[in-house]
C-alpha cells in the first residue's frame, strides 16, 4: 500500500483524508499547531455559547461545503439580520439607522459551531491518524518517496503528499529539494492569505436585549474599534453574543484594552445593558502558521485559485491543497473544500 501524508489539519486536509476514507484509504494527517481545524476555531464562552474566532459564514453558492455538511449531517441556520442596523461615520455624530427585512438574510452558519464539521471530519478519518505538534520544515525526494523531516529530526516516508496550507506560508516555511519549478514558487510567494491579520471578536451575553430593542445586532463603523458586528446567537436561541471584526490597530492594544474598547462601544450603541456581559473572547490571526514574516500588501484573494495549483510537483508525489488553492472562493471554506475534492481525484487517478 502506498503512504500517504497530508499536511495541515484545517478544512482542506481532512476532506481530503475524508475523502480517501471514503474509498477505504486512511493516511497519516501531520498537524503543526496543538489543535485541528486550521482557520476555523470555535470558542465557548461561560455560559457555554459558541463563539467563532475564524471561518463563520456561507451561502446558497457554496455547494461544495453545503455536500459536505449534508453528508455528514451537520445542521446549519440563517443569520439573523432583521431588525435596524447601524452605520456610523463618525464618533462625534450618532450613527445612521437602517432597516434590514429579513427576506435579505443569505448566510449561514453551522450548527453548534463551525468547529463540529472540524470534529466530524477528524472522527470519521480517525483520530489516532492526526499527529499534532508536528511541524513539518523540510521536504526531500528520495527515489519513488518523499522525506518529510520535522522539527525534532523524526523522519515522515510517502509516496505521495498533499500539503494543505497556505501556499504562502509553504513555500517561505518548508524547504523543498529539489526546489520547486521558479515560476511555482514566485506565485506561492504572492499568494494572498485570507484572514491574515484579521482580528475577530465576541462578546458573550445571558440575553439578547438589542433584540428586544429592535436591533439586528448589524453595526458597520468607520469610528470605532469595532468595524463590524453581528447578532451571534446560537441555533436553539438559548446562548447569546454579538460577534465581528476589529480593525487593524487592535494588534497594538492589550487584550484587557481591547475588551474594554469594545466594550465601550456597544453600550453607546445599546446602552449600559451591554456593559452586563459574561465574557469575552478575542483572536488575531497573525500567528507564523497564518501570517508570513514577508507579507507584504498583497490584493485580497491575490493569486487563489492560480493554474499552477491544477498539477502535481515532485513527478506526481506532491499536491498543493488549500483555500487559496481553488479557482472558486478562495479562502472560503467552500474553497477549502472545492480544493480538497479536486486534489483528491488527482490522487485517486494515481493510486487505484
Amino acid at each position: 500500500m502506498r503512504e500517504i501524508i497530508v499536511i495541515g489539519a484545517g478544512l482542506s486536509g481532512l476532506t481530503v483524508a475524508y475523502n480517501l476514507r471514503k474509498r477505504g484509504i486512511f493516511c497519516k494527517i501531520l498537524e503543526a499547531q496543538d489543535r485541528i481545524g486550521g482557520r476555523i476555531q470555535t470558542v465557548f464562552g461561560k455560559a457555554g455559547t459558541p463563539m467563532e474566532m475564524g471561518a463563520t459564514w456561507f451561502g446558497d453558492v457554496h455547494v461544495h461545503l453545503l455536500k459536505l455538511l449534508q453528508e455528514l449531517e451537520i445542521g446549519f441556520f440563517k443569520q439573523k439580520e432583521e431588525g435596524i442596523a447601524l452605520f456610523e461615520t463618525m464618533s462625534f455624530e450618532p450613527p445612521h439607522q437602517y432597516y434590514i427585512p429579513a427576506s435579505e438574510s443569505s448566510s449561514y452558519r453551522v450548527q453548534g459551531g463551525t468547529s463540529s464539521l472540524i470534529s466530524a471530519l477528524a472522527k470519521y478519518v480517525r483520530e489516532e491518524n492526526i499527529i499534532l505538534n508536528t511541524h513539518i520544515l523540510e521536504i526531500s525526494e528520495d527515489n519513488d518517496q518523499l522525506i518529510l523531516m520535522d522539527q525534532n529530526g523524526k523522519e515522515n516516508l510517502c509516496h505521495h503528499l498533499v500539503v494543505a496550507m497556505p501556499p504562502r506560508i509553504f513555500s517561505y516555511g518548508i524547504k523543498v529539494h529539489p526546489e520547486l519549478p521558479r515560476e511555482a514558487s514566485e506565485i506561492l510567494q504572492n499568494v494572498q492569505t485570507w484572514m491574515s491579520g484579521s482580528v475577530k471578536f465576541a462578546v458573550e451575553y445571558a440575553s439578547p436585549f438589542w433584540r428586544e430593542k429592535g436591533f439586528s445586532g448589524n453595526v458597520y463603523s468607520q469610528s470605532g474599534l469595532a468595524t463590524e458586528i453581528y447578532d451571534h446567537t446560537d441555533f436553539e436561541e438559548s446562548k447569546f453574543a454579538l460577534k465581528g471584526f476589529l480593525n487593524g490597530s487592535a494588534s497594538h492594544f492589550s487584550p484587557e484594552e481591547r475588551k474594554k474598547r469594545v466594550v465601550q462601544q456597544l453600550v453607546q450603541y445599546y446602552g449600559q445593558e451591554a456593559a452586563e456581559f459574561l465574557s469575552y473572547s478575542d483572536k488575531i490571526w497573525d500567528d507564523k502558521y497564518i501570517k508570513s514574516p514577508q507579507d507584504g500588501f498583497l490584493l485580497p484573494h491575490q493569486n487563489n485559485g492560480h493554474q499552477v495549483f491544477n498539477g502535481s510537483f515532485m513527478g506526481g508525489k506532491l499536491f498543493l491543497c488549500g483555500a487559496e488553492t481553488a479557482k472558486t472562493y478562495g479562502g472560503y471554506m467552500d474553497g477549502a473544500v472545492k480544493a480538497a475534492n479536486v486534489v483528491s481525484e488527482n490522487l485517486f487517478s494515481q493510486i487505484l
